[in-house]
């Protein structure tokens, strides 16, 4: 059986990952925070075993509890593969360092930095002596390289994850059940955040009109094309652990 835990998975990219992973020999643990009833349904119907979960990924000190729960129905002596896919992640609010409330600011590095940190710490913990193969992909994104006006945020946690991603490989590629780690930059991905993106103020994100520009041209990935891109690597036989690896 193979197992996969999937965050952010109701929409965008982490929609198209759990309806491609899906299969009779695939268990889906989909954390969200919209409801994925729909979701869950067409899955089961191709023969997926699918648990979801409402998760608020601002708030990680209730992830500990969450994936006890999901390891509960783990069963690791029929386990080929788990694999973690850290792909929940958000922009808002957008807008020069200092203009917004802190409690809002704070709630952005929750959720792209600190719980995709403390899920991977919590699946290690997990899986750490398990003999199957398993493997953390973290989605990053090309802001981890370049600092954005108005993105000080995302920029910062995007480039935090990606060596914590680093860390992770360090550590790991000297123990005798390694587990596997990469991230991956999805590039401009015609999603939900890029509609967020296209409607800022040009005073909160001075690029704003080149991403405007970018879906007037056609020149946005299809989220569909970029979960088969990542499931390719994640079933590979040789995983590039430690690496930022492109869509493109």
């Amino acid at each position: 059986m193979n197992y996969y835990i999937i965050t952010g998975a109701s929409r965008g990219i982490g929609f198209h990952l759990a309806n491609q992973l899906g299969g009779e020999n695939a268990t889906l643990f989909l954390l969200a925070r919209s409801e994925m009833r729909e979701q869950a349904h067409q899955l089961r119907e191709k023969g997926t075993t699918v648990h979801t979960f409402h998760a608020d990924l601002s708030r990680p000190e209730g992830l500990t509890p969450l994936i006890q729960d999901i390891f509960r129905k783990i069963n690791p002596n029929d386990t080929e593969d788990v694999v973690l896919i850290n792909n929940a992640g958000m922009l808002s609010p957008m807008g020069p360092i200092g203009k917004h409330d802190p409690d809002t600011f704070l709630a952005n590095l929750q959720v792209n930095f600190s719980s995709a940190v403390m899920m991977c710490h919590l699946f290690i913990q997990q899986v750490q002596d398990w003999s199957c193969r398993k493997r953390i992909l973290n989605v990053s994104s090309g802001a981890a390289n370049r600092p954005y006006p108005g993105w000080s945020h995302y920029c910062s946690t995007k480039a935090g994850l990606n060596m914590f991603t680093s860390c992770i490989h360090e550590e790991q590629k000297k123990m005798k059940n390694a587990v596997e780690a990469a991230a991956y930059n999805p590039g401009r991905t015609d999603t939900q955040m890029q509609d967020e993106i296209r409607k800022q103020d040009a005073q909160d994100f001075p690029f704003v009109q080149s991403f405007v520009d970018a879906k007037k041209d056609g020149a946005l990935n299809s989220p569909k094309d970029v979960a088969e891109h990542m499931i390719k690597m994640l079933k590979a036989e040789a995983y590039p652990s430690g690496e930022i690896i492109p869509f493109r």
